[in-house]
């Protein structure tokens, strides 16, 4: 007779796992969208049949006429297509393109041209079916092009053929595709290879002129290509009066276009600018910023168009006595001071610029002007008294600042700039002192160079003059600078724009380890026992009165033992039951079952706050003692290492507010389940990486994982071999570890009460 009984603690594991069970089926399985067919009932109809794996819902639909499209959105859908593109070209529809995002399908349907459509579903099917207009005929044999079209060096550029006359000079086919390095090509098939083809940029988008060229019908279009990745995003093609226009409309302005033409190939080729190209554009940009003129003259004098830039500009212009020559030159929308550049280029002449009068004169001429003129600055600024100002340094050391003047780095002197030597004993730097300094550009140190090098290194790299001097009162951080009064202007611009609070940055980590046990152990106890006589035995005497057999002696005392003890824990359940009872012995049976289930998570979390590119750094942990050497001769030393959870951070704010970091974050904890000698081992988790995050985001910096699994089973030979029985002669012992690390970061700008007032 078997009775089950259940406690509240059996009671609450049955409930909680009967909720556990009502998340798993309550919910269906999402439907995936499965297979799309193409059918034509007949010649006027197109049918799209589209299959999900369950009962179909109306998706949500929608159309554009410019381009023709009609859009069908399928709301918590799977997509278990294998491509993305189905080509269609039956009727109306062009192709088929699928989509995935954001926990639904979008199906892009685009057509020829906008149709009449009915939408709905049978079963598992979305039946989608376009009418044809009663203006549509066959009299015409059309084979559309694609209106998105594939990116594979297989695909050919799509002609259309009509029944109709084909024009001389014309335009019979235009494709897109994607090249190998993301450019954008415009193929366009040209009825006349010698037709007249001109290209100009105009209000930022592209623009190709097709002289005396029709446009075959149905090519008059908008494309759009931005899902292609290219520097392209539409194209327009339209033909009016006997010339066909295709306008390009571009991602952005950084790109770079060419055209070329092979036979009645013509090919315009986007491409998007290399991060150098960028630069030069940029910087050509910035380099004029004159107003744009038009010039257009035939050898003209070179005096007369200064003067013509000179009315135009509304400045000082004034040309020297050797200015002659004449020059001839078209220039379309240039700005005038790029025109200038240019003109003084070609007859070898220079600039002189002071105040708004600009001196026009041969290079050469200009050259001895200008040295002539810095011999008599140099003049002046030496005959010039000198001043001392007292320059109070408000957030930072003015050690920092001192290095600064005299041309040194101040990385050089301790980080974030501050000085950590005693330098401040060093009045002033001159050209003919040493240094031990890599100032130079090549790297060699200044006492290796020569007087005359020295002299031309001070002068590049100091900010005051050779007169000038410079001491650090540390007490009050006040600069104590003598120099001339002009130079004093500029060193009291540069500390103005300098001595500024620095931002700081709180940098945050968090170091989570998770473990997930799951041991199992399963065995089986048999015990055998007899009744006799009370004697010696306890369970087999000779003589006496015969007694009962306890069940738990039995089991104490059993001839083989296979039960659950390798957990090293209490078992959590236990069945007990009877085989067989005779008159002379017992046959006991004991199942143990051992299971616990372990789950654990630990959580480090160091943070630290530190200035702009300075380098933080925090550490907590313990320090292990070990032993090293010990003979019969020496002693043994004792020795310590660090089982630390620390935090290293240099952090660097970009001017878009986002924060560059270079991190090395350490987890280390000790391990007693492994010794060696009684010195215990070290379990180190390092992560050393460089990121860029944004302002309050936080980021995952990696990760480990780590699975073990483990069997051990122990039997008894022979019997543990026998069908159906031999497993109560075998003992199983399951074990699953599954550890996780992941290492977070959160960097936040801190600001300012000055930003915060602002």
């Amino acid at each position: 007779m078997f009775t089950l009984k259940i406690n509240s603690r059996s009671s609450l594991l049955i409930s909680g796992f009967v909720f556990f069970l009502l998340p798993i089926f309550g919910h269906a399985a999402p439907l995936t969208l499965s297979t799309i067919n193409f059918s034509s009932p007949n010649s006027d109809k197109l049918q799209i049949q589209i299959e999900l794996s369950g009962k179909a819902i109306a998706p949500k639909v929608f159309k554009t006429d410019n381009p023709a499209r009609v859009v069908l959105d399928f709301v918590d859908v799977k997509n278990g297509l294998s491509k993305k593109i189905y080509p269609i070209n039956q009727g109306p529809a062009l192709n088929a393109y699928v989509i995935e995002a954001d926990g639904r399908i979008r199906l892009i349907l685009n057509l020829l041209e906008s149709m009449p459509y009915e939408i709905k579903t049978e079963g598992n099917k979305v039946l989608l079916t376009f009418t044809a207009n009663s203006t549509i005929t066959k009299t015409t044999d059309i084979k559309p092009p694609l209106s998105k079209l594939s990116n594979t060096e297989s695909t050919k550029a799509a002609n259309v053929k009509v029944a109709e006359y084909i024009p001389e000079q014309a335009i019979s086919g235009f494709d897109f595709k994607r090249g190998d390095k993301s450019e954008g090509r415009i193929l366009i098939s040209l009825a006349n290879p010698n037709t007249v083809v001109n290209s100009k940029k105009e209000n930022g988008k592209v623009v190709i002129n097709f002289l005396n060229t029709q446009l075959i019908n149905g090519l008059a279009k908008r494309l759009d290509v931005s899902e292609f990745a290219t520097p392209v995003k539409f194209i327009d093609t339209i033909s009016e009066k006997q010339e066909t226009t295709l306008t390009v409309t571009t991602v952005n302005e950084l790109y770079d276009y060419s055209v070329f033409q092979s036979d009645g190939l013509l090919t315009i080729e986007f491409r998007t600018m290399t991060d150098e190209e960028k630069e030069k554009q940029e910087k050509s940009h910035a380099k004029y910023t004159g107003n744009r003129l038009s010039l257009n003259f035939q050898n003209i004098e070179v005096r007369n168009i200064i003067a013509i830039l000179a009315e135009f500009t509304g400045q000082n212009m004034i040309a020297g006595d050797d200015v002659s020559g004449t020059i001839t030159l078209k220039l379309d929308d240039v700005p005038w001071d790029e025109a200038l550049d240019f003109i003084m280029m070609s007859k070898e002449l220079g600039k002189y610029q002071s105040g708004n009068v600009t001196l026009i004169s041969p290079i050469d001429k200009i050259k001895n002007y200008t040295e002539k003129q810095q011999k008599m600055e140099d003049v002046v600024e030496k005959s010039d008294a000198l001043v001392t100002e007292y320059i109070k340094i408000n957030f930072a050391k003015a050690e920092s600042f001192k290095n600064l003047l005299n041309g040194s780095d101040t990385g050089a002197f301790g980080s974030c700039g501050a000085n950590d030597g005693n330098n401040s004993s060093n009045s002033s730097a001159s050209p003919n002192s040493t240094s031990t300094l890599n100032d130079n550009k090549d790297g060699a140190p200044l006492n290796n160079q020569t007087p005359s090098e020295k002299k031309a290194k001070f002068e590049e790299n100091h900010i005051l003059s050779t007169r000038g001097s410079v001491v650090v009162d540390s007490r009050t951080n006040v600069l104590i600078v003598k120099d001339t009064a002009k130079k004093l202007e500029e060193v009291k611009k540069l500390i103005y724009q300098l001595d500024v609070p620095v931002k700081q940055v709180m940098i945050e980590s968090r170091i989570v380890i998770a473990d997930d046990s799951f041991p199992r152990n399963l065995g089986i106890k048999f015990g055998v026992g007899s009744k006799g006589v009370i004697g010696t035995n306890p369970n087999l005497s000779i003589g006496g009165a015969v007694g009962d057999v306890a069940t738990k002696d039995v089991l104490k005392d059993s001839l083989f033992d296979l039960g659950a003890k390798g957990i090293g824990a209490t078992p959590i359940g236990a069945l007990g039951m009877t085989l067989a009872k005779g008159a002379d012995y017992v046959l006991n049976l004991e199942v143990q079952a051992l299971q616990s289930d372990g789950r654990g998570e630990s959580i480090a979390n160091p943070r630290v706050m530190t200035m702009d590119h300075c380098t933080a750094h925090i550490q907590q942990g313990v320090q292990i003692p070990y032993t090293v050497g010990g003979t019969t001769i020496t002693s043994a030393n004792t020795q310590f290492k660090d089982a630390l959870l620390s935090l290293n951070v240099t952090p660097q704010i970009t001017p878009t507010g986002a924060v560059l970091m270079n991190l090395i974050i350490k987890k280390d904890k000790e391990n007693s389940s492994i010794s060696v000698n009684g010195n215990i081992a070290i379990d180190k988790r390092e992560l050393q990486t460089s990121v860029l995050v944004e302002d309050g985001e936080t980021i995952v910096l990696g990760g480990v994982y780590e699975d073990d699994d483990s069997l051990v089973k122990n039997k008894i030979p022979f019997f543990s071999d026998l069908p159906l029985i031999g497993v109560l002669f075998t003992n199983s012992a399951k074990i699953k570890k599954k550890k996780e690390l992941l290492i977070f970061v959160t960097p936040k700008i801190v600001k300012d009460n000055h930003q915060a007032t602002q």
